[in-house]
C-alpha cells in the first residue's frame, strides 16, 4: 500500500512539473497588458478575460497558421508512413545481402540532428524550386522521420507471430495482401503510436520551417508564434493566447488517439 501511495505521489509530481508551466501559460493569456507587468505576478487574474483569444483569432494570422500547420503536419504524417510500412515490413520478413547494413545506416541517420543538415538540405530543395513551398516542407520532415519510423514499425511487425504469415502463405496470400488485410490490423496499436509521434514532431519543429519558407502566408504555428515577438515591444498576452491555441491541435490528437498510443508503447512488453 505504501509503495503505491508513494510511486502515485511520484506520478502526480512528474505530471505538475509538465502541467505548470501550461497553466502559467494560460493564466498569462487571460490577463490584460498591464496584468502580465503586474509583480507579485498572480495565478489567477483579478479580471480574467478571452479578449486575448477573440483578437488572437479574429485580428492576426494565426487561423492561417493552424491551416498551414494542420496540411504540413497531416500530409507530412501521411507521406511518412506510406514509405515506412513497406520498408519495415520488409526489414522484418526478408533476409537479403545489405540488411545488416540498412539497418545500421537507418540508425545511424535517425541520430543526425536535421539543423547540422540544414545547408544541404536547403541547396537540395533548391534546386527542386520549391523553397517557400508547404511541399518542400513536408518532403524534408517526411525524409527526416522516416528511418525514426522504419524502426518503430519493424518492432511491431518482429512481434506478429510468424505461424501468421504461413496460415496466409499456404491460402494463397500475396505479401501485400498479408501485410494489408493481416498484419496491418494487428500492429495498428504501432501505427498509432508512429503517428502521434510524427504529427506532434511536424506540428512543433521550428528549424527547418524558418530556413525553407520565407512568406508569412505560408508559416506554420512555431514561426507564426516567432513573428508575435518584436524587439522593442512585445505583447505577451496575445502571445500566450496564441501559445495556447497552438497546444489545443496537439492535446486534441492525443486524447483522441490516446488508446491506440498507450497500447503502441506497451504492445510487446507481453509475449503471448
Amino acid at each position: 500500500m505504501r509503495r503505491r501511495i508513494a510511486f502515485s505521489g511520484l506520478l502526480a509530481f512528474v505530471a505538475a512539473i509538465f502541467l505548470l508551466p501550461q497553466l502559467w501559460l494560460l493564466s498569462l493569456s487571460l490577463k490584460t497588458k498591464a496584468g502580465v507587468s503586474e509583480y507579485p505576478p498572480r495565478w489567477l487574474p483579478d479580471a480574467a478575460s478571452l479578449a486575448n483569444y477573440a483578437f488572437t483569432l479574429t485580428r492576426t494570422q494565426v487561423p492561417w497558421y493552424l491551416w498551414n500547420s494542420a496540411v504540413v503536419a497531416v500530409t507530412a504524417a501521411a507521406v511518412t508512413m506510406a514509405a515506412a510500412i513497406p520498408a519495415a515490413y520488409v526489414l522484418s520478413r526478408e533476409r537479403f545481402a545489405g540488411r545488416r547494413t540498412l539497418l545500421a545506416a537507418l540508425l545511424a541517420a535517425q541520430m543526425v540532428s536535421p539543423v547540422i543538415l540544414l545547408v544541404p538540405i536547403y541547396g537540395v530543395i533548391e534546386r527542386l524550386g520549391l523553397i517557400d513551398t508547404r511541399s518542400g516542407l513536408m518532403l524534408v520532415y517526411a525524409a527526416m522521420q522516416v528511418p525514426f519510423t522504419v524502426w518503430v514499425l519493424k518492432n511491431f511487425f518482429d512481434a506478429v507471430p510468424p505461424s501468421l504469415f504461413e496460415a496466409a502463405r499456404l491460402d494463397g496470400a500475396s505479401r501485400a495482401r498479408t501485410l494489408w488485410t493481416i498484419v496491418l490490423p494487428i500492429v495498428a496499436p504501432g501505427l498509432g503510436a508512429a503517428a502521434v509521434f510524427n504529427l506532434a514532431a511536424y506540428w512543433s519543429e521550428f528549424c527547418l520551417a524558418l530556413v525553407l519558407l520565407d512568406s508569412q502566408e505560408r508559416f506554420t504555428m512555431p514561426l507564426g508564434l516567432f513573428s508575435f515577438q518584436s524587439a522593442y515591444d512585445t505583447d505577451w498576452q496575445l502571445l500566450a493566447a496564441a501559445s495556447f491555441i497552438a497546444l489545443v491541435p496537439v492535446i486534441a490528437a492525443f486524447v483522441f488517439l490516446q488508446r491506440f498510443f498507450v497500447a503502441g508503447l506497451t504492445a510487446g512488453a507481453v509475449k503471448g
